[in-house]
């Protein structure tokens, strides 16, 4: 098989072309062009099977990762939405909930709701907490709602009404009314996608949902007409944010599971790589053109979340546990009112780009401050693709920082870089040392355009014992892409004690949700076979609010329901996430969340075979400012292309290669493994 990835991210576009029969893989890297299109999707396709000496038509499997849904939401870019409440809730958006985005100001502003008060609509309809019709929802309150949300002209329409986790009849009936009304609007109810308590998260997840969802379908009917364009007839799929991977149908089902599609797929390529290394923890650290995002990968998984902020809004759906901050190679370097330096968190982008890209950008970025301290070589950068204007870089720097600042070119770029890589430090440990994890037994796994650039300094500012890199580090977000399943999620509220739960009934609400992903694998052409189905459960003491996701046995495994052996989970899962765990205290289940795998084709693993130790010769020798307090220092410069398992280069040297430059500081030596992966770790830690 050939396989295919591309990952489009906020300047440039990624491509993986893997040919499965021989493992032989090609990259590629192209400008991202204009936010929300295509057109590199189509260029790149064309370049890298040309490149291969195939056509677009060989091609077997095509998987995208994007960052359409999420950059539609920040950008306030998405549909005219409105949203049907029950009727009393009309204010649920706006009200939100009690949290501050700030704790102490007295005067701040909550984040705008994507969902206007102008247009929500509230339906008289009631029912309780136990399901039960307390108002009926009848024929003429039906018409009048229809009529009002006509009057608004909405683009996309969202429905959430109390309790319909429980019983979804009034969204249903809603739901059928509109279609026939309006059978271009496209429809989205709280009762698939979130069907959980707590009615505004449940409400805020819907809108979002309805706001993208207009812009990932435009965007991914533009997709398959590029690839029918170039002559791409393969099967397409796209990158979720829980790290699996959907249909073009899935996806416009339920598009909020778009909104971190890119970033999660160097999530899952990281836990891959990491099981062939045999390294369990890792943080990943993935560094683009305009932001850098963390995650944790501890004992061989991923760590996700069941709901998350975006603009300071809820979206409740599971994804992976990402923090992303912007900073990236093109994040802009600008001095404040208070002559503070400050790095972000607007970027350059690919259009204009850095100034030292040469297309009109005058703002310093990150990128033109590694120009001036000699870290990119202008003559090397993107393999010689594109050649770099040192002198426009240094001017930038002199005239945007240097000058207000009056200190040299040199120590405003290093300034750049060291405020860049302290915000940088700091989101690894909001991710790692505030959640109770010791940093130091971790490998920082580095990659991204500038990744392996900035992650010498991340490591040593956390005593990190070693930096790894991929063989591909420009490209590995696009590699994950072809390491995952096709993924779905169900949901089921069921409130009991553990030791009280009704376990037929349990038993029987599992069976329809596993029912209903059977469906939905079918549809996307699984066969049974590579069918496979996870269970968990949220849990909580008596009382607390917040849950703890636990794994269930599914029903007929053993010890499918042990309320005692899965209780000590809890408590144990609790003590670890929270450091303490009352056992007894009682445990309740509060929702039970089914996922169905579809497995796909995967391409082969990398040559395994490793090498006998040897030192190779660098192709160059110029001067760089690794260290501001040492200044300028002689820096070897190596070709990743030359480098073969075995070899061993001792610091400061910079190795060279398409899409990135990897730093090894003065006091590391960086070491070839099996695979073509670069570990970088002090003399004395280096495995022998």
């Amino acid at each position: 098989m050939i396989f295919l990835a591309a990952d489009v991210g906020g300047t440039f576009t990624d491509l993986v072309l893997i040919d499965g029969a021989t493992g032989r893989t090609l990259i590629e890297k192209l400008p991202s062009g204009r936010r929300g299109s295509a057109d590199a999707i189509a260029t790149g396709i064309a370049r890298i099977a040309g490149e291969a000496g195939l056509t677009p038509g060989d091609v077997d499997l095509f998987v995208h990762g994007f960052t359409v849904a999420t950059n539609a939401f920040l950008t306030r870019k998405g549909a005219r939405t409105v949203l049907l409440v029950t009727e009393g809730f009309r204010d649920i958006l706006e009200i939100g909930t009690q949290q501050r985005p700030k704790l102490y100001p007295l005067r701040q502003q909550k984040p705008e709701p994507i969902v206007p008060r102008a247009r929500v609509v509230e339906v008289a309809e009631r029912l309780d907490a136990f399901g039960a019709v307390v108002e009926p929802l009848g024929e003429a309150e039906i018409t009048r709602v229809v009529a009002a949300v006509a009057a608004l002209e909405p683009e996309a329409v969202a429905i959430c009404l109390n309790f319909s986790f429980l019983d979804d009849r009034h969204e249903r009936r809603l739901a059928d009314a509109l279609a026939e009304a309006m059978p271009a609007v496209p429809l989205y109810l709280s009762s698939v996608v979130n069907p959980q308590i707590e009615e505004y998260p449940r409400a805020n997840t819907t809108a979002l949902a309805a706001y993208v969802g207009s812009v990932v379908s435009r965007y991914l009917g533009e997709v398959e007409a590029k690839m029918a364009e170039v002559g791409a007839r393969c099967p397409l799929r796209l990158m979720r944010s829980d790290g699996g991977v959907a249909t073009p149908r899935a996806a416009r089902a339920n598009p909020a599971h778009m909104m971190l599609s890119g970033p999660a797929a160097g999530v899952i390529a990281g836990r891959e790589l990491g099981r062939r290394l045999g390294r369990a923890d890792l943080v990943t650290f993935d560094m683009g053109g305009t932001s850098a995002d963390f995650s944790v990968i501890a004992a061989g998984e991923p760590r996700g979340v069941r709901e998350r902020a975006i603009g300071g809004q809820p979206l409740r759906l599971p994804s992976l546990d990402i923090e992303t901050i912007s900073a990236g190679g093109g994040s802009i370097a600008w001095i404040d009112r208070g002559g503070a330096l400050k790095v972000g968190p607007d970027s350059a982008g690919a259009v204009p780009g850095p100034a030292c890209y040469g297309q009109g950008g005058s703002a310093p970025t990150t990128t033109d401050a590694a120009v001036v301290l000699g870290l990119i070589d202008p003559a090397r950068y993107l393999g010689g693709r594109v050649k770099l204007d040192a002198a426009l870089a240094a001017a930038a720097v002199r005239d945007g920082v240097a000058k207000p600042l009056a200190m040299s070119v040199e120590e405003a770029a290093s300034g750049i870089l060291a405020i860049a890589n302290v915000q940088m430090t700091q989101a690894i440990r909001t991710i790692s040392v505030e959640r109770g994890l010791d940093v130091r037994r971790f490998s920082l796994l580095a990659f991204g355009g500038a990744g392996p650039l900035f992650a010498p300094y991340l490591a040593a500012g956390l005593a990190m014992a070693e930096v790894l890199v991929p063989r591909h580090p420009g490209v590995f977000c696009a590699e994950g892409l072809l390491m995952t399943d096709i993924r779905h999620t169900a949901q089921n509220v069921h409130r009991a004690g553990l030791g009280e739960a009704d376990v037929a009934t349990l038993a029987a609400k599992v069976t329809r949700l596993r029912e209903q992903l059977a469906e939905e694998l079918a549809a996307d052409g699984i066969a049974e076979v590579a069918r496979s189905f996870q269970l968990a459960g949220d849990l909580r003491y008596l009382g607390q609010f917040h849950e703890l996701e636990l794994a269930l046995p599914m029903p007929g495994e053993a010890e499918w329901w042990d309320a005692k052996s899965i209780g000590a989970r809890f408590h144990a899962a609790h003590r670890a996430a929270y450091g303490h765990a009352d056992e007894a205290n009682p445990v309740e289940l509060v929702n039970l969340r089914l996922t169905g795998l579809g497995r796909l084709d995967r391409p082969p693993p990398p040559d395994e075979t490793s090498g006998e130790a040897y030192e190779p010769a660098p192709v160059d020798e110029r001067p760089a400012c690794l260290d501001r307090g040492e200044g300028f220092v002689p820096c070897r410069h190596f070709e990743r292309a030359d480098l073969r398992p075995g070899a061993v280069i001792r610091g400061p040297a910079l190795i060279h290669q398409l899409d990135s430059t990897v730093l090894v500081m003065a006091d590391k030596l960086a070491r070839v493994l099996a695979g073509g992966v670069l570990s970088i770790r002090s003399e004395a830690g280096m495995p022998r």
